[in-house]
């Protein structure tokens, strides 16, 4: 005669219970991937008003629309930033600048080799062309500029669709943008090797200079560097490259960022008088996730002041 086994109600109890546990567990960590990709995909619109010292008077109440790290990647397709732009003409900036950085690998690119890397590579560039096809048509009345990041492949052929885009390339050069017989000038900085003291000798004290610097690595030498006739010769520099760390937990970030990235974190700041801006950027690298920071652009209302005073405005 079989003898049947009586089912431990305590154990059924506690294997159910662990159930639960792992499901909420697995649950929890969907909602944090699904609010970290959220928080990746909606891009926020910074303003800030600046009165600076050089600023001719022409210039006064003109706004410049800064974007950096694009980075193509993933989810952020080439149509999708096209998309953004298309919502950010609305805003109907003076000048457009871009920072550099315009396309990322994903953590699967990475993984791969040989050919199929080369492949994830060359889909890279294309996305790229398309991105500046598409803000082909933005339109930006004093002009439309960009700078390149030492990641970013091909700097002929960028430069190349750039100029398709009706986007003036800078790197390592400058521009003249003239308005009512007045002269602003802006400053591409696209490697940390760029000769920042011979640009400093191009510019005298009075002249009003924009820098767009690919990231606060080069800050140290930009803001000790000095013009043709002495003391600072820049005005306004524009920096991106951090991310905010892209991911901020317990006091660290996915990113890892060198002494002057850490210093130059991400917002506003000012060195001898100088307003600094670190954009967290619109993309992301490698994954489309963040984690206690944004996307953002920076649209900048410039003010003619004799005092020189810097303010800002969120």
């Amino acid at each position: 005669m079989a003898v049947r086994r009586k089912k431990n109600p305590k154990r059924s109890r506690r294997g159910r219970i662990g159930l639960r546990i792992f499901a909420g567990i697995v649950l929890a960590l969907m909602l944090c991937v699904g609010g970290a990709m959220l928080n990746a995909d909606v891009v926020r619109v910074r303003r800030a008003e600046l009165e600076l010292r050089d600023l001719p008077p022409a210039f006064d109440g003109r706004t410049i629309l800064f974007a950096s790290d694009i980075d193509l990647c993933g989810l952020n397709t080439a149509e999708k930033s096209g998309k953004l732009f298309e919502q950010l003409q609305s805003l109907r900036p003076d000048i457009l600048l871009l920072g550099g950085d315009y396309n990322s690998a994903s953590w699967l690119e990475l993984l791969n080799r040989g050919e199929a890397r080369q492949h994830s590579a060359a889909q890279g560039l294309r996305q790229r062309a398309d991105f500046f096809h598409y803000i082909s048509d933005f339109d930006a009345p004093l002009g439309k500029f960009a700078i390149a990041a030492p990641e970013d492949a091909d700097p002929e052929a960028l430069a190349s669709q750039m100029i398709e885009a009706g986007v003036r390339p800078l790197f390592n050069d400058w521009a003249a943008v003239t308005l009512g017989g007045d002269t602003l000038w802006i400053i591409g900085v696209s490697a940390e090797s760029a000769n920042l003291n011979a640009a400093g000798n191009a510019f005298s004290g009075d002249d009003c200079v924009i820098v767009a610097a690919y990231s606060p690595t080069v800050l140290p030498v930009l803001v000790t560097s000095e013009a043709r006739d002495g003391g600072r010769w820049a005005d306004l520099v524009l920096t991106g490259h951090t991310h905010g760390g892209q991911a901020q937990l317990f006091g660290r970030t996915a990113l890892q960022l060198n002494r002057q990235e850490q210093h130059y974190f991400s917002g506003w700041t000012m060195e001898n008088m100088l307003p600094i801006l670190t954009t967290t950027g619109v993309g992301c690298e490698g994954v489309n996730l963040r984690v206690g920071t944004a996307p953002e652009v920076w649209l900048i209302t410039l003010r003619s002041v004799e005092s020189g005073v810097w303010s800002e405005e969120f």
